[in-house]
């Protein structure tokens, strides 16, 4: 997106910031590091969104398994309840960590910055890109773009997961850089 769309959508001032197509860990044109600090806060608060999609599929999981089979033994009950507990407890500190990137840290750098303070309208042109992009999630994408170039780089690390009929086994691959 082009910084005049910024500007009339959320107040930005156009020489002060220029996003680019490109998302991946580019979301602004800084040539000079400036906008660094705000590309992480960014990506804290999409790695925040992962754990609560993460915990909110888990928990919905757990309710299938308790819905599905009702003859589950005190263990099994026990160990659902257990996850449950967990998931919940993550999803709400991922909730709260949220609140705290977006209106205490992402504003007090967009003060910073001379972007204004309005979180919700840079994150909205956030996700725009993301969706225009085809990214669901950009920590995600990051995370996954830096596992594949690992495993580019150390192919010994991939692994394979061989399924029979009585049987699961992992193997990792034979195969050393030379």
């Amino acid at each position: 997106m082009k910084s005049e769309i910024l500007h009339s959508k959320c107040g930005y001032s156009a020489d002060r910031i220029s996003v680019v197509g490109s998302l991946i860990m580019n979301l602004f044109n800084d040539k000079d590091g400036k906008f660094k600090r705000l590309e992480k806060i960014i990506l804290d608060i999409e790695k925040e969104k992962h754990t609560i999609s993460w915990a909110h599929t888990t928990i919905q999981s757990c309710l299938w398994n308790l819905e599905k089979s009702p003859n589950l033994t005190k263990f099994d009950l026990e160990l659902i309840a257990k996850d449950l507990r967990e998931n919940l407890n993550k999803k709400e500190e991922a909730q709260a960590k949220i609140m705290e990137l977006q209106y205490s840290t992402l504003k007090v750098e967009m003060g910073i910055l001379n972007l204004g303070n309005q979180t919700h309208a840079l994150l909205r042109q956030v996700e725009e890109m993301k969706d225009k992009a085809g990214i669901n999630n950009l920590w995600k994408h990051e995370e996954d773009k830096r596992l594949n170039e690992h495993f580019k780089k150390h192919p010994e690390d991939v692994g394979t997961l061989h399924i029979t009929e009585n049987s699961w086994t992992f193997d990792f691959s034979k195969k050393k850089k030379k």
